[in-house]
């Protein structure tokens, strides 16, 4: 496939992926700052990525690199930017079959916010877990880890499915 089709095809996830509702109160300039870093985001990056825990020291990484470019500094914002950018681009056929991004897939985290943060602390139930969570911003990679663990788990138990689709659940349906 032609680079310049391809380079493309990954500016107009960014640009769709990264929106004002995503960077909902940050400051002037995070949008097309995290727009311009996923324009150039190097999808070789995964060849490589043979488990969650490889995949994961990846995006720890990216999620730093970001970090650094942002105003707000938030690791949190920056985790959600990469999250949301990743699913759109494992949903581009161009994209996936290019960089064959399938086998990611059982690796991409749910993305966090609000309304996602307040479904896996009803679905804990009776065991109320305690995620840590305050908001996006607030958000560390310890409290991430836990509501990630758990996203895991109850997309396979409830939903059987991957847990970066329960967005899909808890968001476009209603639940």
């Amino acid at each position: 496939m032609r680079d310049d089709f391809l380079k493309v095809v990954q500016i107009r996830e960014a640009n769709l992926s990264i929106g004002a509702s995503t960077l909902r109160g940050q400051p002037k300039g995070s949008i097309e700052i995290t727009r311009n870093f996923l324009k150039k985001f190097d999808f070789n990056i995964f060849n490589d990525v043979n488990s969650e825990s490889q995949f994961l020291e990846i995006l720890d990484q990216q999620t730093d690199l970001l970090k650094e470019k942002i105003p707000s500094k938030s690791w949190g914002i920056s985790r959600k930017a990469l999250n949301i950018f990743l699913f759109h681009a494992i949903n581009n056929i161009f994209l996936n079959k290019e960089y064959n991004l399938n086998k990611i897939i059982s690796f991409l985290e749910l993305t966090l916010d609000n309304p996602n943060a307040k479904k896996l602390k009803e679905l804990s139930g009776e065991d109320k877990i305690d995620f840590g969570w305050i908001n996006i911003e607030k958000l560390t990679k310890e409290s991430n880890k836990k509501m990630q663990d758990f996203a895991k788990k109850i997309a396979k138990e409830k939903y059987d499915c991957e847990r970066c689709y329960l967005d899909l659940y808890f968001w476009r349906k209603g639940e």
